[in-house]
């Protein structure tokens, strides 16, 4: 098993973070890959503008080698006041993507700790997220619970 280090990423990682993202959403909805495709401008603009509002927090792991190994970053959300939560700001765990060469060796793990630790540190008492069914198992094994939402598409 490789090991992996991940480190918040800079200004210079908002290219890897949009083909990151858009290749998650590529796997998710292939059919729509030339959509997903287009909305590539709109997602660069989108990450670099939460970047700079510091509401997104980027992790990029790399292998030993130096090799790009994937992403996830942390959407921090501003939400009604809840008697279960101290804070109306939230972390929400998005954007998850591990490069085809090394997947199931632990890079999602260790991005989703050390996205963990990093709401710890900055005191947040709960993370949300939505998962792909192949992620739900990580997830879970990792003390994620499932909730309860709806959607209807307008």
């Amino acid at each position: 098993m490789t090991d992996f280090s991940v480190l918040a990423s800079q200004q210079f990682d908002i290219e890897i973070l949009v083909e990151h993202r858009l290749n998650m959403w590529k796997e998710i909805f292939p059919e729509k890959a030339g959509d997903i495709e287009n909305s590539r401008e709109a997602t660069r603009s989108w990450i670099t503008a939460k970047l700079r509002q510091k509401l997104l927090i980027p992790f990029v792991a790399s292998a030993s080698d130096g090799s790009l190994a994937g992403s996830g970053c942390l959407l921090i959300k501003e939400d009604q006041p809840r008697p279960t939560s101290k804070s109306v700001y939230n972390p929400y765990l998005m954007s998850m993507f591990t490069e085809k060469q090394f997947r199931n060796q632990g890079v999602a793990t260790t991005i989703t700790r050390e996205a963990m630790n990093w709401c710890r540190q900055h005191g947040f008492d709960r993370i949300t997220l939505h998962a792909s069914s192949a992620g739900r198992h990580l997830y879970e094994k990792l003390g994620f619970e499932q909730t309860n939402e709806m959607r209807l598409f307008l």
